[in-house]
């Protein structure tokens, strides 16, 4: 925690961990009460195989602790997936959100096709069963356009990554199960808090043309696109990133 002002939490994605979010949570607490956490399993959290709906909640537990009845939730990937998961469970106590590189299902059908095949997730979990901890750098590297890979700021993400613990097998696998299965689709028609999407064009994780379906259904929703972007334009372009969620907070 950093800063005083109106809370705002910072939720991480699969396989990193809260440091992800130095360069936004240190900026934004000169002017908010800044909350990190490690999501369980990752970081110094310890992995205990919960349902989302856990998660969310020991969360909540935790902000009773801190005696934060009200935050705003910005959340990367699987950590936008578990904001919308607080928002679904307990609405009154979420002021915003902002989902970066992030989607209410994160595995493709036939009437949703804006994440990833069922197949590619099952390939990477039996590539962390016979690869680990390999694959999991791997994959992060994936993450990344070739432009950004180039980067001096590609190379101190890299540094600074090898001080990191990279998360348990277990929890990797215990997540990806999870994403396998949520599907929070029905949520977005209930939001009628600010909402910002933010997203890279390149990411293929998430596609650029979910922004669209979210229009849909949360009108209101401001969506930007970082161009020549992969998974985490709030690593390679940070300062960029942190005006752009700065604008958005001003209009609340």
């Amino acid at each position: 925690m950093e800063g005083e002002g109106p809370p705002m939490l910072f939720l991480h994605g699969w396989g990193v961990d809260g440091r992800i979010w130095r360069q936004q949570y240190k900026y934004f607490s000169e002017h908010y009460q800044t909350i990190v956490v490690d999501l369980p399993g990752h970081g110094k959290s310890s992995w205990a195989h919960v349902s989302l709906e856990r998660m969310t909640q020991d969360i909540y537990a935790l902000l009773d602790y801190l005696k934060i009845l009200k935050t705003g939730i910005v959340g990367s990937s699987f950590g936008g997936l578990v904001g919308l998961k607080m928002f679904s469970l307990q609405p009154s106590r979420v002021s915003f959100l902002v989902s970066v590189g992030s989607q209410p299902k994160f595995i493709n059908d036939s009437q949703y096709l804006f994440a990833l095949d069922q197949e590619r997730v099952n390939k990477l979990a039996d590539q962390l069963s016979t690869n680990y901890p390999s694959m999991v750098q791997i994959f992060f590297r994936s993450l990344f356009t070739r432009e950004e890979r180039s980067s001096r700021r590609f190379r101190w993400i890299q540094a600074f990554r090898q001080n990191e613990d990279i998360p348990s097998r277990e929890a990797l696998l215990g997540v990806l199960d999870i994403l396998k299965k949520e599907d929070l689709r029905e949520v977005l028609s209930q939001i009628s808090i600010p909402f910002q999407w933010i997203n890279g064009a390149e990411d293929y994780i998430c596609s650029k043309d979910l922004g669209g379906y979210l229009k849909e259904k949360i009108p209101h929703a401001q969506i930007h696109l970082f161009e020549k972007c992969g998974h985490f334009p709030f690593l390679t372009k940070p300062h960029e990133f942190n005006q752009v969620v700065e604008k958005f907070l001003e209009k609340l």
